[in-house]
């Protein structure tokens, strides 16, 4: 699994210019990249192989969260993404629990 996120992270780097600024298609004047959905398409590609499903069994739940609050700090995940990102991981229980909460309330879980 460690190199599994370790390469990863090599496409994710390799996805960026020289300027360390990601690669984006132009879009009427804006880099795709500049869009939350083009930007969460990204982290999506690079990380879906490698973030964990959500577990069923409670005592497994902090563990999970850990990892993943890992890979997104390995991956420098923006937090505007990382709601998006994690929404699909979750078990259907957990995400009714999340279908009632606004869309700050969710941000501000993730900053």
């Amino acid at each position: 699994m460690e190199q599994e996120v370790r390469l990863r992270e090599l496409e994710l780097r390799a996805s960026r210019g020289a300027s360390g600024e990601p690669n984006g298609q132009a879009m009427g004047g804006r880099r795709q990249d500049d869009f939350l959905v083009g930007r969460t398409k990204r982290f999506w590609d690079a990380m879906r192989h490698v973030l964990p499903k959500m577990p069923s069994e409670s005592a497994e739940l902090p563990q999970f969260f850990e990892t993943v609050e890992k890979l997104f700090t390995r991956y420098e995940v923006p937090g505007d993404v990382k709601v998006k990102l994690l929404i699909p991981l979750l078990t259907a229980q957990a995400k009714a629990l999340v279908n009632r909460l606004t869309v700050d309330q969710m941000a501000s879980m993730m900053s």
